[in-house]
């Protein structure tokens, strides 16, 4: 097959993935927490202990001085400890009086130091889902001339950067802005379009838009780019000029077992029953609930709680996901085919190599899998396996 033939093959593909783009025309609602939130961890200090009051923005959760990233995490609410232990801090509280009218400082008079450093102590990471610290992607050793804020949202379902471009595209052009003096970037796009799903994927979105290729386990900043997710100019816009820490997102609530689909602004922490409720959850028609995208997401966890990097909550009927059987492998290679990095996904199920570090989890092998293969979860082992002998 010819690379014309394959290239036509995989565009015939990858259209069959439906939009489903249901709430793009839903402004975003904010939503109360519901009195308590569940903030996640993951190995860092606790600043308070159980029974503290604590006050909304003020900091619970932070790295190890001798980290390699420093995070934080701050109080969404204001409240009480209810809880702490080494997985979770749980916050029984009320939702912060709205923030008083702070100066707009001018993002042409700051020093690159200074944003880098509002990002590091506001907690901002990547809210496209990856969750990489935003502070270490304005760190780049390697000259970049571009910085792109990344609105494709090609996943079916998701809207939620899209309602934030629509409702507040000054602020987000704003942190773009930021992201650009402190690389010192002279060039900064905002990238809406969906040419096709994984439109999004940051390798694509600078090979699509700039022309250039990042090479195989590099970065984008490897050929002069860095890409920051839409809600992460916008958190980055917040902190530098607002003073204001990362305690909120909007998260898209969709699929036909919810009454009520739309967009919200929630409190990170917030317990994900909460925004299927608010929503008019049907759990009788409920076949799955998918935490983030239908293609890239997983099912939700009971007692889950949105965390910074969760951009859907998705409660899909048997018909949405049509199930189907599994069924032994018919060596047809439609994986491959639909595989936008060329992978042999199935050989490399069987026979994991180096090669499966490249996948990026788009699931479009499963998608188009005749034997139902569970092929996301198999290259996801696949890549662990690889990863323990990296």
């Amino acid at each position: 097959m010819s690379l014309l033939e394959r290239a036509a093959a995989w565009l015939g593909l990858v259209a069959e993935v439906p939009r489903r783009k249901h709430t793009e025309d839903v402004a975003i609602t904010e939503l109360a927490p519901p009195g308590f939130v569940t903030l996640a961890r993951g190995g860092l200090e606790a600043e308070v202990a159980a029974g503290d009051v604590v006050r909304a923005g003020q900091l619970v959760l932070r790295s190890a001085a001798t980290a390699r990233w420093q995070l934080r995490r701050h109080a969404p609410v204001d409240g009480q400890v209810q809880s702490l232990d080494d997985d979770t801090l749980v916050l029984a509280g009320t939702p912060p009086a709205a923030p008083a009218l702070a100066p707009h400082r001018d993002p042409d008079g700051l020093a690159p130091g200074a944003i880098v450093e509002a990002a590091r102590e506001a907690g901002l990471v990547g809210l496209g889902g990856a969750m990489f610290p935003t502070y270490a992607k304005l760190l780049s050793d390697h000259p970049v001339d571009t910085v792109i804020v990344n609105g494709c949202e090609s996943e079916p379902y998701l809207t939620c950067d899209h309602r934030v471009l629509i409702e507040q595209r000054a602020e987000v052009e704003c942190g773009m802005r930021l992201a650009m003096r402190a690389l010192g970037a002279a060039h900064g796009l905002v990238i809406e379009r969906e040419a096709y799903y994984p439109a999004g994927y940051e390798r694509f979105l600078v090979r699509d838009t700039l022309g250039r290729q990042v090479p195989p386990r590099g970065l984008p900043r490897d050929v002069g780019a860095v890409v920051i997710n839409v809600q992460s100019a916008l958190a980055l816009h917040h902190a530098v000029c607002l003073g204001r820490p990362l305690l909120s997102r909007v998260v898209t609530v969709a699929g036909q077992a919810v009454r009520r689909p739309g967009n919200l602004r929630v409190a990170i922490g917030s317990p994900v029953a909460h925004l299927l409720a608010s929503a008019g959850f049907q759990a009788e028609q409920a076949a799955a609930v998918i935490i983030g995208g239908a293609m890239m997401g997983r099912l939700a966890e009971p007692g889950e709680a949105v965390g910074p990097g969760t951009g859907g909550i998705l409660a899909l009927t048997a018909a949405e996901l049509a199930q189907r059987a599994e069924r032994p492998c018919l060596r047809c290679g439609r994986c491959q085919e639909a595989c936008p990095v060329e992978l042999p996904v199935v050989l490399l199920t069987e026979r994991p190599g180096p090669a499966a570090l490249s996948c990026i989890d788009c699931g479009l092998c499963q998608f188009v899998c005749p034997s139902a293969l569970p092929l996301v979860e198999r290259m996801r082992r696949a890549k662990e396996r690889e990863l323990e002998w990296d």
